[in-house]
């Protein structure tokens, strides 16, 4: 008893005062959060990296696009942001990752957004046996040292807001199962395309 006294009264002497407390618990639940979003990201990339080919089905990008648009409405209409589209072809490809693909690079630049209301722009060419998209956005846009780090796990771009360093390496990985390539162009303050290929259908 008198051990437990002794750390009772120790407690009571060295207690922490109210307004520390509160910062110290907030910085637990921040971290806690944290911790969670990683492991969803971790989840994801795994999904990713298990990605085969047997999955792959005739895909139409629009309807990809448009229940994308109905998972990020909320986002879209609390920053103000706009997002048009070319004419999207159909793929073949695994049509959840492919959401997720799509979701990510859309959140990518509502979270990198410029000083004006997000402007993203999602485009499709053709090249021999594959399509190429872009995701173009007028957000901050990014030194040239980052374009290649961005896609590699756990490295973040220079800019003050730089997440966790997994959305963009998952997008890789996707893209990669897929046959395709993923690459960036961007300037500070001029905004970011990020471009990919896919299978033709």
């Amino acid at each position: 008893m008198r051990g437990i006294r002794t750390n009772a009264e120790l407690f009571l002497r060295d207690a922490t005062p109210a307004a520390d407390l509160a910062q110290r618990l907030g910085f637990i639940v921040d971290n806690s959060m944290k911790l969670d979003r990683l492991a969803d990201m971790l989840s994801s990339y795994a999904l990713a990296l298990g990605i085969e080919p047997a999955s792959f089905q005739p895909t139409p990008v629009d309807v990809l696009l448009r229940n994308v648009l109905a998972r990020v409405r909320e986002d879209l209409r609390a920053q103000g942001a706009v997002v048009t589209n070319d004419a999207l072809p159909q793929v073949r490809g695994n049509p959840d990752r492919l959401i997720e693909l799509l979701q990510r690079l859309i959140d990518n630049a509502l979270n990198f957004r410029g000083p004006d209301p997000p402007s993203i722009h999602v485009t499709a060419a053709t090249q021999p046996g594959a399509w190429r998209f872009g995701v173009r956005d007028n957000g901050a846009g990014m030194d040239a040292a980052d374009l290649e780090r961005i896609f590699n796990p756990f490295q973040r771009g220079s800019a003050p807001r730089a997440g966790a360093g997994m959305g963009l390496a998952i997008c890789k990985t996707i893209v990669e199962r897929h046959g395709g390539a993923i690459w960036a162009e961007s300037k500070p303050g001029e905004g970011t395309t990020i471009f990919f290929t896919l299978p033709a259908d």
